[in-house]
């Protein structure tokens, strides 16, 4: 648990991937017991969202995992609970609009030849779009010169960011079909948020790591079990360990000592007015609670790196869960990205029993709504309504009011993650933020995601659990390093796979072209 002096003992504020791994990589790195971890949550992380119906809980969102989570996949496989034996098989994913069906995204590290980015989503589902003529297809080309230079520095990642990735879009000759039946409903199910309100530096960085910078980075499986499971695992570790490992526990403030280059970190206050002494405080407690310590802290409040976290928005997300009565009624593909159903809303639907094997295919399904601020305060059957009108798309009975459906619990998170809307990169906070006291980190998805954070995210970007998890594990080897001098770091996190040679060489050339004053021509 927490140590009475301040030298040698930390603290994480928060509850989810970031926060553990903060505190998995505090302890392993030089801190030892001397860490503990406070979550505002009952229990660290639990679910994020409670059915309205009888109570029961169900895992706000389904989550998978990509085939580029190589730090997800490394601690599941050190927690004794390995990605093969909590996630399914790597599977197709259908892509639905208001149209029909648009396209199944194939395996495609399964795929053979394996092609050089990006041709191999390209040439991999070219025969497998229902209704997007190769003309649209191609109008995708321009967009390659961002994503070769959207990132070579961190005053280009900043010009970009200033515009919206629809600005990018319209710019570079997309055509709206294409926008319209692909980009949009894949960016909203990936960033949360449509493209006229994302920074187009933040929708690339997405479409690089997910889609086009190798063949199998789109390659995705589901969980067959439930997430909470990991934590309680990992709580349990680390308490064996002797690291504390508390619910219920919000944070008021963070507490320092000293000012301007001299001022160092001396601890944490509870709401419960309860001090906590630390010599490191890592901060990964999300977009929403962040403010709120940041301006209670008289440390902290000034802070130039820290002063735009209260600009910082956050995206809603529903989901409503159906265990279907009678004849189950199976979907075609078990997991599917849907858009174009009104407004700027998308999201994703799966088959549950097939997902877990745990029910007979279509008994449970589930619809994950996202940027979904306008439908959070409306009633249950409004929403169970607008998940229908989603499943629908897949299998026209759930458009019949009279469909028997059984039951269905429903879950909602106002502020479920970092919306990063255009000019955002100016209020992410760096993981070692500009001018903070000694011993103050940040971790999380709202890290800064520019060039110049590399060691910070290692490649990871945009809203998932591998960003949340190496910014986590690098913000306790930050913490490592500076408070205790510690030299070399036991547990670091990994990379993402490096650029293939003709990228890195596109890349070159292009850092080469701007040092003369000119942009590469593709």
């Amino acid at each position: 648990g927490s140590a009475g002096g301040e030298d040698g003992a930390a603290v994480v504020v928060g509850g989810g991937w970031a926060a553990f791994g903060a505190a998995e990589s505090l302890s392993r790195n030089g801190f030892g017991a001397n860490v503990t971890l406070l979550d505002a949550a009952p229990t660290p992380g639990g679910v994020a969202g409670t059915a309205a119906s009888g109570g029961a809980k169900i895992e706000l969102g389904i989550k998978g995992c990509w085939r580029h989570y190589r730090n997800v996949e490394r601690m599941l496989e050190e927690l004794g609970l390995p990605a093969a034996s909590r996630y399914g098989p790597f599977s197709e994913t259908a892509f639905y609009s208001p149209r029909g069906l648009e396209v199944v995204a194939p395996v495609l590290g399964e795929c053979e030849p394996r092609l050089p980015a990006p041709l191999g989503p390209l040439a991999y589902t070219a025969d497998r779009f229902t209704d997007l003529p190769y003309e649209d297809r191609l109008t995708a080309f321009p967009l390659m010169r961002a994503l070769i230079e959207f990132d070579l520095d961190d005053d280009t990642y900043a010009s970009y960011d200033r515009m919206s990735f629809e600005q990018l879009c319209r710019s570079a000759g997309v055509s709206e079909t294409l926008y319209s039946t692909f980009l949009r409903p894949v960016l909203v199910a990936l960033m949360f948020a449509p493209p006229r309100e994302l920074s187009a530096a933040a929708a690339l960085a997405v479409l690089s790591n997910y889609v086009l910078m190798h063949q199998s980075d789109f390659d995705v499986r589901w969980p067959t079990r439930a997430p909470s499971e990991v934590f309680e695992r990992w709580a349990g570790r680390l308490r064996e360990r002797g690291v504390g490992v508390r619910g219920g526990a919000p944070v008021k403030r963070v507490l320092t000592e000293g000012r301007g280059s001299d001022a160092r970190t001396v601890g944490v206050e509870l709401l419960s007015g309860e001090v906590i002494h630390a010599s490191a405080v890592v901060l990964a407690a999300g977009a929403s609670a962040l403010p709120r310590i940041v301006e209670a802290s008289d440390g902290l409040c000034g802070v130039p790196g820290l002063r735009g976290v209260g600009e910082l928005q956050t995206s809603a997300v529903v989901a409503a869960r159906f265990t279907k009565d009678g004849a189950a009624a199976p979907l075609p593909y078990p997991a599917n990205v849907f858009g174009g159903l009104g407004g700027d809303i998308a999201g994703t639907f799966f088959d549950i029993g097939v997902l877990t094997g745990a029910a007979e295919a279509g008994r449970v399904v589930e619809v994950d709504t996202y940027n979904a601020a306008d439908l959070v305060g409306r009633t249950d059957e409004e929403l169970l309504a607008e998940a229908r009108r989603a499943l629908a798309l897949a299998d026209k009975r759930w458009a019949n009011a009279a469909y028997e459906v059984g039951s269905a619990r429903i879950a909602r998170a106002g502020s479920a993650a970092t919306h990063f809307q255009p000019g955002s990169h100016s209020h992410t906070p760096a993981m070692r933020p500009r001018g903070a006291p000694l011993g103050v980190y940040v971790a999380g998805d709202l890290v800064k995601q520019g060039p110049a954070e590399r060691d910070a995210h290692r490649g990871a970007r945009g809203l998932s659990q591998e960003k949340a998890l190496v910014t986590g594990i690098a913000a306790g080897g930050g913490a490592a390093t500076d408070v205790l001098g510690v030299k070399a770091l036991t547990l670091a996190p990994l990379a993402v796979e490096d650029d293939e040679p003709h990228i890195e060489a596109l890349k070159d050339a292009a850092r080469t072209a701007r040092a003369a004053g000119l942009r590469l021509p593709l």
